[in-house]
């Protein structure tokens, strides 16, 4: 070979390891800012269901639609008891309570329960409205409650009507929606 064919194809050579070099610094920095971004990002999770509207929740927020959800959700729960069912929708309200609350709720719904029990009632609780309160993450419900009781031989009564207003107040800890406090408010 001769030297000028040389030079040529050791100049081709250095300007394809520059290329690659450049390539390489650059995907390198790339990564960087794709690793810098993913510790820094907030998750959101969208959710979907097959009717109404998709909501998300994040680590510390949730949106709107998830809020009205889990509200209507967890006031059923509270609101509508009766002897017969009781204990198990208490069971299943103290899983979505926070751990702050817990113990607190936990022995607030052990009374109702008992006294449930004692005097054979029946809560029913009909929404007339209610609203989302994103700010605060909390959920207002107006409605008409019904307390019924059975009386051996009579069958059952209505024994109190009465408009009631409630505040759901939620907390979000790491993507999850928990309830922090159940308040009655004054109509």
């Amino acid at each position: 070979m001769d030297r000028q064919t040389k030079q040529e194809n050791t100049a081709r050579l250095a300007g394809r390891k520059n290329a690659f070099l450049f390539f390489s610094v650059l995907l390198s920095v790339v990564v960087l800012l794709q690793a810098l971004l993913l510790f820094t990002k907030k998750e959101r999770v969208v959710v979907v269901p097959t009717s109404g509207p998709s909501y998300w929740i994040e680590d510390q927020r949730a949106s709107s639609a998830y809020l009205e959800k889990m509200g209507i959700f967890l006031s059923d729960l509270l609101l509508n008891r009766s002897s017969a069912d009781v204990g198990e929708r208490n069971r299943i309200l103290l899983q979505y309570v926070h751990p702050a609350s817990y113990s607190e709720f936990k022995r607030q719904l052990a009374e109702e329960e008992a006294a449930i029990l004692k005097g054979g009632q029946a809560f029913f609780f009909r929404t007339l409205n209610s609203s989302v309160d994103p700010a605060k993450s909390s959920f207002l419900i107006r409605g008409e409650s019904d307390v019924w009781v059975e009386k051996e031989g009579a069958g059952s009564f209505a024994i109190q009507k009465q408009e009631k207003q409630y505040t759901l107040r939620f907390k979000c800890e790491h993507g999850k929606l928990m309830l922090e406090s159940l308040k009655q408010e004054a109509v």
